[in-house]
This record gives C-alpha cells, sequence and structure tokens, in this order.
C-alpha cells in the first residue's frame, strides 16, 4: 500500500519523490511477478524523500534475488 497525500501542496518535493518511487518500484516489481505487501513512501527523512520496502514472504524475496542475479 503507498501512502498517499491528501493535498499535494502541502506535500514536499521529498515527498512527492518518494510516492513516486514506491509507485514506480511496486510496479516494476508487479510486471515480474513480485508484490512486496508493505511497499509505502513514508514522510521524508531529514529533507530525503523515503520509500519503506517492509517485510515480504519468503518465496518473493528468493524470486527477487533470482531475478536480480539472473539479470546483474
Amino acid at each position: 500500500m503507498l501512502m498517499s497525500f491528501a493535498n499535494t501542496e502541502t506535500a514536499s518535493a521529498a515527498d512527492i519523490i518518494a510516492l513516486n518511487a514506491a509507485r514506480e518500484l511496486g510496479e516494476a516489481l508487479e510486471a515480474i511477478g513480485i508484490a512486496l505487501p508493505s511497499l509505502r513512501a513514508e514522510a521524508n527523512v531529514n529533507g530525503v524523500g523515503f520509500v519503506n520496502l517492509g517485510g515480504c514472504p519468503a518465496d518473493a524475496a528468493y524470486t527477487l534475488a533470482h531475478w536480480i542475479r539472473d539479470h546483474a
């Protein structure tokens, strides 16, 4: 689940960057059949956008590790 900002006028640039990064990562992972159920943007930390990858099932971690290894 991604964090959303009710009022983008009050969201900082870092918050918007984090939201977009989390969304893009979620879409990219979904394209290869991986879901990180806890993936979300969080409030920025010291002015830097922050994406929390959260936990995931072990099978998703294995799939992601193998995909990265095969495409590195």
